[in-house]
């Protein structure tokens, strides 16, 4: 029987113990689910995917469908509910390289409840309405004979959006009727049976507060005209 020697039967026992030593090193480590110090990077055109217990798609986070052109990907966020229906999306449907992703949160049908203005800024939904200026000499309640322009209602707005609606009712004698606003004519005037009704931009910062004023007059002495304002609220560009 050939003889081992010790110093080989030393090494192989070593080994045995180093071996054992790295499996149960293996298998005491903890699962990598959690991140207690440091960052997670996703580069180039990687993406953050999570999927449902049903195996839909609920999140996306990084490259987003579909791309900028064929040598630029599109980078947004998608969140989808459970149901499968559009929740949050930092993302836009037709891309190029000067598109600009909006901000939306959408209802389960799908409508675009909240969404920032992509070319202007500030808000685009919901459309906030203004309130409604008030007379400024309750005895003539909006009804006005002078030939000049007169002021019949006057109010303060916060400026939200970029443009402006308004619609305000006219009758009576023949004139016109206008709205100003911070004291500078926004649109055109309107008159007796088609009303007022105009969309135009602001031209104010966003936040900004303004006053609104409702001017009217006659073309013709000794005659009266009459406006209600309707509706006033902002909308996106």
């Amino acid at each position: 029987m050939a003889i081992i020697p010790t110093d080989l039967l030393d090494r192989i026992r070593a080994l045995e113990r180093q071996v054992r030593e790295l499996m149960f090193s293996a298998n005491a480590t903890p699962a990598l689910n959690s991140i207690a110090d440091g960052e997670v990077v996703i580069g180039e055109h990687g993406r953050l995917r999570v999927r449902t217990a049903g195996d839909q798609d609920l999140l996306y986070l990084g490259r987003v469908a579909p791309d900028r052109d064929e040598e630029t990907s599109q980078q947004g966020l998608v969140v989808r509910r459970d149901d499968g229906s559009l929740a949050l999306t930092v993302w836009t449907g037709a891309p190029d390289p000067q598109a600009v992703q909006p901000v939306r949160i959408l209802d389960r049908r799908g409508n675009v409840v909240l969404a920032d203005d992509t070319v202007r800024g500030g808000l685009a939904r919901p459309y906030l309405p203004f309130a409604l200026p008030a007379p400024v000499d309750p005895a003539r309640w909006e009804s006005t004979g002078a030939t000049a322009w007169t002021t019949l209602r006057r109010g303060p707005g916060l400026v939200q959006h970029p443009r402006l609606h308004c619609e305000i009712a006219v009758a009576g004698a023949p004139g016109e009727v206008r709205l100003l606003v911070d004291g500078v004519q926004l649109g055109p005037v309107g008159g007796p049976g088609a009303g007022l009704v105009l969309t135009e931009r602001v031209g104010v910062e966003y936040g900004a507060t303004v006053t609104f004023e409702i001017q009217a007059r006659v073309t013709t002495a000794g005659t009266t005209i009459r406006c209600y304002p309707l509706t006033l609220y902002g909308l996106e560009s």
